[in-house]
């Protein structure tokens, strides 16, 4: 499994896909930097304008990642979808060939794709801190107490950006079209957390939504970023992403063996 893995990556990082992910992570963080640099223009030096607000708000934006693992999973599993067999599947490793079961080959592409972002997450910090060093480098060196209390945001998301690869990975082997497990994937992130939302709201007086919206990935990632806000269980967040990540994987293990022919 470990020379599978190994080979696939180098096909995974090198792949356009990639290139594109690289790129545009350095679009987004060009554009928070000149926006911060922009208010400053118009509104002066005021609060919101500094190398400090720039960590602060792309913490608000840890969602972003955790969207974009739909794009991760599809780089970690490739074009092609790969049919499952009972007997299991002779595959590629370089210089050898690697008999895995359906299993396997479904736990080394969830593998590859958190080794991927644990990859792109180590290079947009460091791409984070230089730009943002950069743009604002009249105002010195970044304080280690900035950087550490957005990294402290960082490690606590980890296992909600884990909940979002393990559902990628899930809707894509659960299907053979892409368009379904991008469907998939979209009415489980971003569809049914805003309808547990939207009545959730007191114009609704719900109270099973309300009670139900804490235990939502959306909701755990609207925390992160205020460490003292009441409501703010680092266990609850931790929990949520670890029994929605080992779910789906146990869900998705479960249908692509069943897909064996």
């Amino acid at each position: 499994m470990i020379r599978y893995i190994v080979n696939d990556l180098k096909r995974a990082g090198g792949s356009k896909i990639a290139k594109v992910y690289f790129f545009a992570t350095i679009g987004l963080i060009l554009l928070a930097n000149i926006a911060v640099i922009c208010f400053r223009f118009i509104y002066g030096s005021n609060e919101g304008t500094f190398a400090y607000n720039v960590f602060e708000y792309a913490s608000w934006c840890f969602l972003i990642p955790y969207y974009s693992c739909r794009v991760l999973a599809v780089m970690a599993c490739g074009s092609e979808y790969i049919y499952p067999k009972k007997e299991g599947m002779v595959l590629d490793a370089g210089d050898a060939k690697v008999p895995l079961r359906p299993w396997q080959l479904y736990i080394c592409k969830l593998i590859e794709a958190i080794i991927l972002a644990a990859a792109f997450l180590v290079i947009a910090f460091v791409l984070l801190y230089v730009v943002t060093l950069l743009f604002h480098i009249n105002e010195g060196m970044i304080e280690w107490m900035i950087v550490r209390m957005f990294l402290n945001k960082a490690c606590l998301a980890l296992a909600l950006w884990f909940a979002g690869l393990a559902f990628a990975i899930m809707f894509l082997f659960m299907f053979e079209k892409k368009w379904k497990a991008v469907v998939g994937f979209a009415v489980v992130t971003v569809v049914i957390p805003q309808i547990i939302r939207i009545f959730s709201l007191d114009s609704f007086k719900f109270e099973f939504f309300r009670m139900i919206r804490r235990f939502t990935i959306t909701q755990s990632f609207g925390l992160v970023p205020y460490p003292s806000y009441p409501e703010r269980s680092v266990p609850l967040i931790v929990a949520i992403g670890l029994v929605y990540g080992i779910l789906a994987t146990v869900i998705g293990i479960i249908c692509y063996n069943r897909k064996s022919r």
